[in-house]
């Protein structure tokens, strides 16, 4: 079989359920009780199984399989859950992150020894469940050696067996052993069904449809089946199949014979048997009524199951692709309307209304389909603060909010690192060791917290602590140390000012160089990662109380609304996220403090930006405009004013990447096309300011 075409849904749907073993397992480790987390973790092993065995990789299979057994004793009480235990599943599950990562890449599944943790698996296996096992091992072949005479039948099923004999048709008793290898039991089990309807109808099987198909049998199981087949030929057709080890058929009718004739008869011999006997058939005489429904209508169950998933996986390229037609589709509207308003033409006016509620819906289609939660970034951080708190010696409590909060996809692969950097650095350098925290009275676990949520055209993500906080002083001596900033340039830093020197490139409080910190290279590496999604990073703490890092993202960063503004004849775009307001000033409200233009706006200063000097605007001769035109930006909780020399309107514009020539630009962030079909550029506020 050909696996390729599945290649890239086996690896989107096994880091899916990696993740999900991964959550399930930080569960488990804070409440080992709690039975429906284990079957949710056997699930996802199981599922990771039956897909690596599928496409043939066996290491992944096999390992996954030595997991199940200590899940499944795990599941049955046989073992408990401990910390060793805990540890040694977080390792199987890392290697098979690994493994399925190098396939990813192209590589072979085999880049792991996983030999060391099969062999601990296996110890696990024999050693602390081997009591149990072996009490449980007399009763496995005790319930498989008499499969013949282990089903019992009810009024309903022997009218409709007596139906089928008295039209000629065979009804067969049939057990099914698989190989004690067998790695794929649901699939084997369905082949099996599959071969069977082939040959005539199933009645019942023993365990219920359900039941095999999430394994939940040993290595055989029962059918009772109706044919006209010989029972030589349905032994050889399922003979045929892979892994199925051996085949008893019994005929239904003399089964019957046999139990009629055992009801008849005198009871004194059956008391030996009759216990160990009866409880098998019990279940099996309880389940045959939801058994038949579940043989029944399994077809029908197929055709439901496409409703339980409404969702369908697209390439992130194919949504690029539709979002680049529906930008050049606003560009031709805004150009159409241009044209309308020109030329007067009433009808196109009215036809282009309709265009415009179209157009608005389609858009707002396409960007919620690019729409992705944020707890796709957020799920693979428990596990990365389980592992480094115990590194660190230090005892960590990390919360999770507004995970359902979405982003837009490019957003969203892009924000993981930052994220990344900010919670080592608050599991590092911000919550003290459990001692030191005892000593300031706070309790021994520290609160880590990583929040989101919107604000306006905006979301906010959060990296929140309660440890010791920053030293603003402690800052500043460290950046005249390192040359960064001279003395006078420290002294004259308030305190939030000299804070944000963390973000300075090489910038490192650490005394000592350790794997998790001290280098230098993560703080400006958040700031320059996240200016580039056209965000904004910024820090507020307080000494022995904690620290909040608050980092805010436009919601798309395709289409958006901005602000036209001119400079001589160029025309420029600023994005209204960015803009506080627009005010109309004269000359003499600027002032000048200490060589800068500033202007004072309800009580506060506000420096002013000339764009005609920071772009190199050649300036025309002619009358000076009264008026000045100031656009208010604001950068977190910085502002500024931008001289314009007009205001032209908001619009929808589309973003255009500038392209590898223009990549170096800072003051520009991209381009957008106007309705007249002339080039506006977008200007960078986080770089102007």
């Amino acid at each position: 079989m050909d696996t390729n075409q599945y290649m890239e849904m086996f690896l989107e749907e096994s880091r899916e359920h990696l993740q999900s073993l991964n959550d399930g397992l930080l569960g488990l480790e804070n409440d080992p009780e709690d039975l429906s987390i284990l079957n949710d973790i056997f699930r996802n092993a199981h599922t990771i199984k039956g897909m690596s065995a599928t496409m043939g990789y066996t290491k992944i299979a096999e390992l996954t399989h030595d997991t199940e057994n200590v899940l499944d004793l795990l599941r049955k009480e046989q073992l408990k859950v401990s910390e060793d235990i805990v540890d040694t599943l977080f390792k199987c599950v890392d290697s098979l992150e690994q493994m399925v990562e190098s396939i990813g890449e192209g590589g072979p599944e085999d880049v792991v020894d996983v030999t060391e943790i099969a062999a601990k698996l296996s110890a696990l296996v024999k050693g602390e469940a081997a009591p149990a096992a072996a009490a449980a091992a007399p009763a496995a072949p005790a319930a498989e050696a008499p499969a013949a005479p282990s089903i019992e039948y009810d009024d309903t099923d022997k009218d409709v067996i007596n139906q089928a004999l008295g039209s000629g048709m065979r009804v067969l008793h049939i057990n099914v052993a698989l190989t004690e290898s067998c790695v794929l039991k649901s699939a084997r089990s369905y082949m099996v069904m599959n071969a069977l309807d082939q040959l005539g109808d199933v009645m019942k099987s023993i365990p219920p449809a359900e039941d095999l198909e999430q394994e939940k049998f040993e290595h055989s199981f029962d059918v009772v089946f109706v044919t006209d087949a010989e029972p030589s030929t349905v032994e050889e057709t399922l003979m045929a199949i892979s892994e199925v080890d051996k085949v008893v058929i019994t005929d239904v009718a003399e089964e019957l014979k046999a139990q009629e004739a055992a009801a008849k008869a005198p009871a004194a011999p059956a008391p030996a048997a009759a216990p160990a006997a009866a409880p098998a058939p019990a279940p099996a005489a309880a389940k045959p009524a939801p058994a038949k429904k579940a043989a029944a209508p399994a077809k029908g169950a197929e055709k439901k199951a496409p409703k339980g998933s409404q969702s369908v996986r697209v390439d992130i390229e194919k949504l690029d692709n539709l979002l680049n037609l529906v930008g050049e589709l606003v560009i031709n509207k805004v150009r159409l309307e241009q044209i309308g308003i020109t030329h007067r033409l009433a009808e196109l006016t009215e036809t282009l209304e309709q265009m415009d509620r179209v157009t608005t819906d389609l858009q707002t289609v396409v960007m919620k389909v690019r729409m992705v939660p944020v707890g796709q970034v957020f799920n693979r951080f428990p596990r990365m603060v389980r592992d480094l708190a115990k590194e660190l010696n230090k005892e960590i409590n990390l919360t999770i909010e507004g995970e359902e909060t979405e982003l837009d996809r490019t957003v969203i692969d892009e924000i993981g690192d930052p994220l990344m950097h900010l919670l080592r650095n608050s599991l590092d350098h911000g919550v003290e060791h459990p001692d030191d925290r005892e000593a300031k009275g706070k309790p021994r676990s520290g609160e880590v917290a990583l929040i989101a949520r919107h604000e306006g055209n905006n979301v906010v993500i959060m990296v929140t602590d309660d440890g010791k906080g920053i030293n603003a002083d402690a800052i500043r001596r460290k950046a005249v140390e390192k040359g960064m900033i001279s003395q006078e340039e420290a002294d004259s830093l308030n305190d939030a000012d000299a804070v944000r020197l963390i973000f300075l490139p090489g910038f490192s409080t650490a005394e000592t160089i350790t794997d998790v910190s001290g280098r230098g290279v993560g703080m400006d590496v958040v700031r320059s990662k996240i200016e580039t999604l056209g965000g904004h990073v910024d820090v507020e703490t307080k000494v022995d109380e904690g620290s909040v890092f608050k980092i805010k993202l436009p919601l798309t960063l395709a289409i958006i609304q901005a602000l036209l503004v001119k400079v001589q004849e160029e025309m420029y775009a600023i994005p209204l996220g960015s803009i506080d307001s627009t005010i109309n000033i004269k000359q003499e409200d600027i002032k000048t403090v200490q060589n800068k233009e500033v202007i004072v706006l309800r009580g506060q200063i506000i420096p002013i930006i000339r764009l005609g000097n920071i772009l190199n605007v050649p300036t025309q001769e002619g009358e000076e405009n009264d008026d000045i035109f100031v656009v208010v930006v604001h950068l977190g909780e910085r502002k500024a004013g931008i001289v314009v020399d007009n205001l032209i309107g908001q619009q929808e514009i589309v973003i255009k990447t500038l392209g590898k020539l223009l990549a170096g630009l800072k003051v520009i962030s991209g381009a957008t096309v106007l309705g007249d079909g002339r080039v506006a550029l977008i200007l960078d506020v986080s770089a102007l300011m």
